[in-house]
C-alpha cells in the first residue's frame, strides 16, 4: 500500500474514531448530566466540551492508532 493511502487510512480512522466517541460522550453527558443543569449552566459548558473533550478524543485515537502500528511492527518482527 503506498505511503498517501496509508496515511489518508490512518486520518480517517482517526476522524471517525474520535467521532464515534464524541458522539457516545455527548449521548451519556446529554442523558446524565443535562436533566440536573439550567440553561445558564449548559451554556457555560457547551464550549468547555469543545475546548477539552473532542481534542482528548483525537489525541487518544492518535495514540490507539500509534499502539496499533506499534504492535503490527513486533509481531511481524517475530515473525
Amino acid at each position: 500500500m503506498s505511503k498517501a493511502k496509508s496515511y489518508l487510512l490512518n486520518i480517517s480512522l482517526i476522524l471517525v474514531s474520535a467521532f464515534a466517541n464524541f458522539m457516545l460522550f455527548l449521548e451519556a453527558y446529554k442523558k446524565l448530566s443535562i436533566p440536573f443543569m439550567n440553561e445558564e449552566q449548559r451554556v457555560e459548558n457547551a464550549p468547555l466540551l469543545f475546548i477539552y473533550v473532542l481534542p482528548s478524543f483525537i489525541f487518544i485515537s492518535f495514540i490507539v492508532i500509534f499502539l496499533h502500528k506499534k504492535l503490527l511492527n513486533t509481531q511481524k518482527c517475530k515473525e
